[in-house]
């Protein structure tokens, strides 16, 4: 083969330019009298209107966004969420959760924890950790159950409905959707999306070799509003988890999650993993490096907040402003809480159910509603006073501060009766 090796970068040649103006000029006049013509010119723009419309809004295009959301790694990101770098490290926890994050196939997960133990902080921490492609997308589920399929859509940057080609264009033109495309199905919109899912997860595991992972947080507003939904997620979470291609994560806070999944046979695929406060070492270590005084420190710990991350972020936040009476303010806000849960309640704090439990630390919730009707031991869980503990059937104080209120208000209760008696012994103050 000869190779020509003649080429030379040719110097500017008015005749040539003037030969490449005219063609241009033939191809414009051309164009323009095409573009000029209303007819031409509305085919032209509905053909290019059908093809971007196409391209955006076809199967195809919906498992880009969502398999793109997905390698990026997603979660809403709150404007009070605590700084990464100031998280207490748990290192355990992480292990065992990124463990999770990269399963291939088997299980899904149920993660539980009460209100303020961090669950959601880890996991988005971890996200953030995690090198592309992630394969993560981390979502709240909303309090209205008819706008969960909508904004996990929104979420997943996908749009939600039956692909229709004609139903596309006749909306594109009009805005109007047919009457015959609006499913009467109650979870209408949730086969819709999840189909787009399956689709994603088998391009993703495709092209990355592993399934994608779904994280529902706030799994409660769900078992709460409409256990049907959350049993159809369930079957959705163990089906695609023996196939492999999706691993969902189930994020609970209260004991009503669990016991609903753990009654079904889907229940068999599923990992169980527990999120706690962190030890009282950890929670003073972590306030004194967020420059609380130690013996401050140690005496929030032990009285108010425990080792609940949510409560020690409250009260690091309440020291930056008023370091001088921080403790004491932040005591008053959260025994207030208690008091005004109880007046709602209608209950008085008073009781011998919260005797017994500051005797005994923990109480049979069978033995419990001998004591107090199931309607008011509902509420007191509702209301973070109370917190059941359905792995052994047992029920304690929530939290490190309401343990504290009724020992206190038992301790002024045994000082009354012990100065009343003194008084009618003829004892003068």
């Amino acid at each position: 083969m000869n190779i020509r090796n003649d080429w030379k970068i040719r110097p500017y040649n008015s005749n040539t330019a003037r030969q490449s103006e005219v063609v241009f000029k033939k191809y414009w006049n051309a164009y323009k009298s095409v573009m000029t013509d209303p007819s031409n010119r509305n085919k032209i723009l509905t053909i290019t209107g059908v093809g971007i419309t196409t391209y955006y809004l076809s199967p195809s295009a919906q498992v880009r966004k969502i398999t793109n959301v997905f390698k990026e790694g997603k979660f809403i990101q709150n404007d009070d969420a605590p700084d990464p770098n100031s998280l207490v490290k748990r290192e355990d926890l992480e292990e065992a959760l990124i463990k999770i994050l990269r399963l291939k196939s088997g299980a899904y997960c149920l993660i539980v924890g009460e209100h303020g133990t961090g669950k959601t902080n880890l996991i988005r921490n971890i996200i953030l950790k995690l090198k592309k492609p992630k394969g993560v997308v981390h979502f709240e589920c909303p309090s209205v159950m008819d706008d969960f399929s909508k904004q996990l859509a929104s979420h997943l940057n996908c749009e939600l409905y039956s692909f229709n080609f004609l139903d596309i264009i006749r909306k594109w033109i009009t805005g109007v959707r047919r009457q015959e495309q609006i499913y009467k199905s109650k979870y209408a919109d949730w086969s819709l999306l999840s189909e787009q899912l399956i689709n994603a997860a088998v391009s993703f595991k495709k092209k990355y070799g592993r399934p994608i992972v779904l994280i529902l947080d706030q799994v409660d507003r769900i078992a709460k509003n409409d256990q049907e939904f959350l049993e159809i997620l369930q079957d959705f979470a163990k089906d695609h988890a023996d196939r492999g291609s999706i691993i969902i994560v189930f994020v609970s806070s209260e004991g009503l999650v669990q016991k609903l999944l753990k009654s079904r046979s889907a229940w068999s695929r599923a990992i169980h993993l527990e999120i706690g406060d962190i030890s009282d070492e950890a929670a003073v270590k972590f306030l004194e490096n967020s420059d609380v005084d130690k013996n401050i420190a140690k005496n929030v710990v032990s009285h108010l907040t425990g080792g609940r991350f949510a409560l020690l972020q409250q009260f690091k936040n309440q020291y930056n402003v008023t370091p001088n009476i921080a403790a004491e303010e932040f005591r008053n806000q959260l025994f207030t809480r208690i008091q005004y849960s109880l007046n709602n309640i209608k209950i008085s704090e008073r009781h011998k159910l919260f005797t017994k439990l500051i005797e005994l630390k923990c109480i049979d919730i069978k033995e419990a509603k001998t004591i107090i009707p199931l309607d008011i031991l509902h509420k007191l869980i509702e209301d973070n006073i109370f917190s059941g503990q359905h792995n052994n059937r047992t029920m304690s104080f929530h939290s490190r501060y309401v343990e504290t209120y009724f020992k206190e208000l038992k301790l002024l209760q045994v000082t009354l009766i012990v100065l009343r008696r003194l008084l009618d012994d003829g004892f003068k103050l």
